[in-house]
């Protein structure tokens, strides 16, 4: 017999598919959590127990998302080629973003002038880049340097490269998804910045050059 806890995630999920379902189908903004609760066959006072808001429903799937590609990404062979490793997490990445329904119309429509597809989309790069940071930090201990300023700036330039290829990707393909063509793609981009960004990952920190706020946030986020 499930228990309480069980019972609990299940309708959460329950809950969730439901709401994903409507924002693929009718967009976020004209989605209501009314909507959502009839869907879901409950009342909106259940709803509300677990998601008050449908912001927190898009927080849930980034949430979710980041500490599943984090798990990826920590459980990758360690005398795998650095550059190896990225690739398969920028796959990854875009596999769990874009490989069940478009994250990016849900994302679109859910723009708005109060500036909160910009907090959530600001939120989820950083995260994101802080796993490549962790990736990173592990080749400079590896190589024998000690972790510094230069592993936030070789995440930024990724992540840059990750959105730059996702983009062009799902415009040329047309929305099909093909891993080992994404993942040659993503390779070709990389492969004409490897060389400068990995000597940039290893070279001394330049002395009296402070972080930018979101580097500090990005540097920070590795000391876990």
């Amino acid at each position: 017999m499930p228990s309480r806890q069980e019972n609990k995630r299940a309708m959460e999920q329950h809950l969730y598919d439901a709401a994903i379902d409507l924002f693929c189908e009718l967009g976020y903004k004209k989605t209501t959590l009314m909507d959502i609760a009839q869907e879901a066959d409950v009342s909106t006072r259940t709803l509300y127990k677990y998601f008050p808001t449908k912001e927190s429903i898009l927080r849930k799937f980034t949430r979710e998302n980041i500490l599943s590609l984090k798990s990826f990404a920590g459980k990758l062979p360690p005398n795998m080629p650095l550059k190896d490793k990225v690739l398969e997490t920028m796959v990854q990445d875009s596999k769990l973003m874009f490989g069940l329904f478009d994250v990016s119309y849900i994302l679109h429509s859910a723009r708005d002038d109060s500036g909160m597809f910009n907090r959530f989309e600001l939120e989820n790069i950083l995260a994101s880049e802080s796993i490549y940071c962790g990736l990173f930090k592990q080749e400079q201990l590896k190589e024998g340097h000690e972790p510094n300023e230069m592993v936030a700036l070789c995440a930024s330039i990724v992540m840059g490269l990750y959105r730059h290829c996702n983009d062009l990707y799902r415009f040329r393909k047309k929305g099909t998804f093909d891993e080992r063509d994404l993942r040659a793609f993503y390779r070709s981009h990389v492969d004409v910045v490897w060389e400068s960004l990995y000597q940039t990952l290893l070279s001394a920190p330049a002395k009296n050059s402070p972080l930018s706020n979101i580097d500090k946030h990005l540097f920070g986020s590795m000391e876990d």
